[in-house]
């Protein structure tokens, strides 16, 4: 499996996390009968559910993007050292990220945002290069 490979393996698991860790927020918040039950109202708003549930959806948004960049590279032959380098880049800041914003940490978070969003454009730049 190549290095690209991984770092979306690594950044899928990070997903899974920040979604048991949502799911437990909303049973320690709302209890074990809400969190086996139909959830036919909504779960008591908190300040880590409401974080937890706005960091999956960014996570959500940049995965989808990585994750098509990367399929074209792998399925293209187009992996390189600017490609590994651009998925690493995201995948750290991304495992940073999750944190950072959990904890809501200002500042800090758009730069860590920004690095991911920077790995990301360099795979697209070797997709988009390699198309002309």
């Amino acid at each position: 499996m190549s290095q690209e490979l991984l770092y979306l393996f690594g950044s899928i698991v990070i997903l899974i996390g920040l979604l048991v860790a949502q799911a437990t927020n909303t049973v320690v918040a709302n209890g074990m009968s809400y969190g086996l039950g139909p959830r036919d109202e909504p779960a008591k708003p908190n300040v880590f559910g409401g974080r937890a549930k706005r960091t999956i959806a960014n996570h959500i948004e940049g995965l989808v993007i990585f994750g098509f960049a990367i399929l074209i590279v792998e399925t293209a032959g187009l992996s390189n050292s600017l490609t590994t380098l651009g998925a690493a880049l995201y995948f750290w800041a991304r495992l940073a990220y999750a944190p950072i914003y959990l904890l809501g940490v200002p500042v800090i978070r758009t730069v860590v945002w920004t690095v991911g969003l920077v790995g990301t454009l360099m795979v697209l730049y070797v997709c988009a290069t390699s198309a002309l």
